[in-house]
């Protein structure tokens, strides 16, 4: 007798599908070591969704970690959290915006919604994203 996929299983499944097909990758690995001063909120399980970057584009962004602590996000260079991160899911704990790639760090729960808000975010972090509607569907 086959094992069938839950619910969950087949939703995270169709996320990291969709992600997948537009360009994005999904890690399962953890983000790893964070500054002791910028501690998560949760010890949730996270899934990294990321964009990478060519060498040209890593010219373009300020590069950076951001986690969202029980006092709010923070970022380890202490600049200000850009306005749109507050567009993020409550799920989302760490953007790290590093020299190959842009990544969001989530535990991929809240449904669609979800899911297009991190995928957002991620288009407004990129110097240039791929089509936010292809990213959306």
């Amino acid at each position: 007798m086959a094992v069938w996929p839950s619910k969950r299983q087949r939703q995270l499944a169709d996320y990291r599908d969709r992600a997948r097909r537009a360009g994005l990758s999904v890690s399962l690995k953890s983000p790893g070591e964070l500054p002791p001063r910028l501690q998560r909120a949760t010890d949730d399980p996270l899934v990294g969704y990321g964009l990478r970057l060519t060498p040209r584009q890593r010219q373009k962004v300020n590069h950076d970690l951001f986690v969202r602590s029980p006092r709010g996000w923070e970022a380890k260079s202490g600049s200000p959290i850009p306005a749109f991160f507050d567009r993020l899911p409550e799920n989302a704990e760490i953007v790290s915006v590093g020299w190959d790639e842009i990544t969001i760090y989530w535990n991929e729960s809240g449904g669609d919604e979800a899911l297009n808000a991190v995928l957002m975010v991620l288009v407004e972090l990129h110097p240039q994203p791929p089509n936010a509607q292809t990213l959306t569907r």
